[in-house]
């Protein structure tokens, strides 16, 4: 027989308004009330029937995620849009509308344009993929003021950790990098870390990947002769060889890390070159990097399982929001190491 409130109500000796502000933590009710109402809820294993509820109250909720789009080679983006799409599939029946604004990459206008955009909607909470700093703090702080729940994904900010955040511990993944760079080698070496994703200071994640991966070599003083640290932002093809032409010929490089997901632009260089014995780490499975994996030019991807940070993203607001359940603030995506010989079978979306 299905549980109803009024059933708990009358076994509690409480009215039914009693028990619904006990069960959604709404409104004032002596802590011996509470109790007694909580009891009897656990005995009787009550689950409210959220779809029904949502439907009688005509309450429509509206979400908006902000993050970039994909453009040209990057198609990492698409990603956790397919995740918030699958997302949006299990939770279609409760009326929740996402309306997605989407940026360029590369222009701190652009995001200002489309979070203003946002800000006028004023939706009841906000998926954003943060890449502009200050221009993202000041977003953050506009929707602290209109109480507008906010989650983060792919990149947390220092100045507002205390905002919900879905991804990978970029310093600790950055960490690693540097581990799988040096495991096994004999000598000491000289390590290039390789920026192709625009101005660093932009990219938050990217920072804290290279300061994990300095931390690394910091920790285990005289594994490494030099890290040194090379932009090769808008670079064409031949600029960016005779970057690393010049870079290979005055250090005796074992390994370089490319702290974003176009690091099959380096496997390029390595197999065309074919410089020797070089190491290389980079991040995410795009189809360029598992070619370049697969071909034995990238050693390791780091997946930071894009697909999931939007799934889960979507749905830890639509349990805050919706069902009025706890959500963890901090939810940590693993660190996982893709070689040549696993990434078959691992479910990297």
């Amino acid at each position: 027989m299905k549980i109803r409130i009024k059933d708990i109500a009358r076994l509690a000796q409480v009215s039914p308004g009693t028990v619904d502000r006990v069960i959604h933590k709404r409104g004032e009710v002596s802590e011996k009330t509470r109790k007694k109402v909580e009891e009897i809820v656990q005995e009787l294993n009550y689950q409210p029937d959220i779809l029904a509820r949502t439907l009688a109250s005509k309450r429509k909720f509206v979400f908006s995620v902000l993050m970039p789009v994909s453009a040209n080679e990057n198609d990492f983006w698409n990603s956790p849009k397919a995740g918030i799409e699958k997302a949006m599939a299990e939770i279609n029946p409760f009326g929740i509308e996402v309306i997605h604004y989407l940026f360029d990459l590369f222009d701190a206008l652009s995001f200002q344009e489309k979070a203003s955009k946002l800000l006028e909607k004023k939706p009841d909470a906000v998926l954003f993929a943060p890449v502009f700093p200050k221009e993202s703090i000041v977003f953050i702080r506009k929707c602290e003021q209109l109480e507008i729940p906010v989650m983060l994904f792919n990149s947390n900010l220092e100045e507002a950790e205390g905002m919900m955040y879905i991804g990978q511990n970029a310093l600790q993944s950055g960490y690693l990098a540097a581990k799988l760079l040096h495991y096994g080698l004999k000598e000491a070496g000289d390590f290039l870390i390789i920026n192709i994703s625009g101005r660093k200071d932009n990219h938050n994640h990217i920072v804290r990947r290279e300061r994990g991966f300095r931390k690394y070599f910091a920790d285990n003083p005289g594994v490494a002769s030099k890290i040194i640290s090379i932009d090769c932002i808008h670079k064409g093809r031949q600029d960016l060889f005779q970057q690393l032409d010049n870079a290979l010929e005055r250090n005796r490089v074992s390994g370089i890390f490319v702290p974003s997901s176009r690091a099959f632009r380096i496997a390029e260089y390595l197999v065309s070159k074919k410089p020797g014995m070089i190491r290389l780490v980079g991040y995410d499975l795009l189809p360029q990097n598992v070619e370049a994996l697969k071909n034995g030019s990238i050693d390791f991807l780091i997946s930071q399982k894009p697909e999931e940070q939007g799934y889960k993203g979507i749905m830890t607001l639509f349990n805050c929001l919706v069902l009025n359940r706890e959500v963890e603030k901090f939810q940590y995506i693993p660190i996982d190491i893709i070689t040549r010989e696993n990434f078959e079978y691992y479910e990297y979306k």
